[in-house]
């Protein structure tokens, strides 16, 4: 950690005073989109709602998002990536083809799981790939954990609507859309997900999160924290930190971070914001559904992209409100902040049991098995009419 806080090199480039920022605020109007209720043209519907990656594009609100695809709630599913847009961020339209489809190669890494999209546009790439797409995938449970063994991968588009993931034979992995796993970041086992994504003069930041471990049957955790990478292509990443050690609840402790991370870059004020969640032991056991709950996000800002200030003795920038409508079972992990100006728009994932679509249900903590609910995404916003 540094011994002053960091000071822009004179002469000032033109960075406002950031001035006064006010709390996030619950929009009228929640939840957004509830899992379940849009009637597809193939007859299925989106089981789960989560993972939202929230964008303005300069006229409308563009949206990615997991929605695992099925017949009904207890059919087969297939995992996907979504695209919405809105005027409004109120009403959505939704694709009815799906931006990003789990591989259908069983032996492909991202089989299992494709989710998690952080999704930037690119003005200098060559029009195929003018937006870039990372995201999670895996093929099975990482071994002797309840997570899947997630790695992130790339797909490009030319439309912003649908991708296609960067082939193999470009791949440093010589996969299909892989381009970092925990080994190229921890040299041992361990977990890289989460991505998101942010492009400022030219160079890529990813910022996800991150787990490695030791030991027989990998039962020694390493780390757990948000680590940060850079790239000039998407494909090729070079760690910056891997965790961010001024994420961590301990600086001297690498397992104490968090994940889910959020960014934006606020180029008029020249500073960094992100979100993630830190939840400690037992921060979500009045949740009546216990399925990757979180309390809340916590907000850390840098004027470098590098050493952030957080403070975990203050209060989350947002967290679970029972009474909430759209979120009175719970919170889901992780959200999505996007910038309109100086205002802030937060998506977030939560768990209801208002409007439930027949045969819907999660797993409920008091029963030990399930209740009648359903996922949601949901918005609050900071400093936005």
């Amino acid at each position: 950690m540094p011994d002053a806080p960091y000071v822009p090199d004179f002469p000032d480039q033109g960075c406002q005073p950031v001035g006064v920022t006010g709390e996030f605020l619950r929009r009228t109007g929640n939840p957004r989109l509830v899992a379940g209720t849009h009637p597809y043209m193939d007859g299925m519907v989106d089981i789960g709602m989560s993972d939202p990656d929230l964008h303005w594009d300069g006229s409308a609100w563009q949206m990615y998002f997991h929605g695992p695809h099925a017949a009904s709630f207890s059919s087969p599913i297939t995992q996907m990536v979504r695209h919405a847009t809105s005027s409004d961020a109120l009403t959505w339209t939704l694709d009815e083809t799906p931006s990003l489809v789990a591989s259908s190669d069983t032996a492909a890494w991202d089989h299992t799981n494709t989710e998690t999209p952080t999704v930037i546009e690119n003005p200098a790439a060559p029009p195929d790939r003018r937006f870039v797409m990372l995201y999670s995938g895996a093929n099975g449970m990482f071994p002797g954990y309840s997570f899947p063994g997630y790695a992130i991968g790339v797909a490009f588009s030319a439309d912003g609507k649908t991708f296609t993931r960067l082939p193999a034979s470009e791949s440093p992995h010589a996969k299909d859309g892989l381009v970092l796993t925990a080994r190229d970041v921890y040299q041992t086992e361990g977990v890289v997900a989460d991505p998101e994504i942010a492009l400022v003069g030219g160079t890529f930041h990813l910022w996800f999160s991150s787990f490695s471990c030791d030991g027989t049957s990998c039962a020694t955790v390493r780390v757990y924290g948000v680590a940060h990478a850079t790239s000039t292509d998407a494909i090729h990443w070079n760690v910056a930190e891997a965790p961010v050690r001024s994420l961590l609840r301990a600086s001297a402790d690498l397992t104490t971070g968090g994940g889910q991370p959020s960014v934006v870059y606020d180029d008029v004020h020249c500073r960094w914001e992100l979100w993630q969640t830190a939840d400690q032991a037992h921060d979500t056991d009045a949740q009546p559904i216990v399925f990757n709950n979180m309390a809340g996000v916590w907000h850390a800002t840098s004027m470098d992209g590098t050493t952030w200030s957080i403070n975990y003795n203050g209060t989350r920038d947002l967290a679970w409100m029972q009474s909430a409508p759209g979120e009175h079972l719970g919170l889901l992990t992780g959200v999505d902040v996007a910038a309109m100006g100086r205002a802030r728009y937060m998506m977030y994932g939560a768990f209801d049991d208002q409007n439930v679509p027949s045969g819907f249900f999660l797993p409920d903590r008091s029963q030990q098995g399930y209740e009648p609910g359903v996922m949601t995404l949901d918005l609050a916003t900071r400093d936005a009419p």
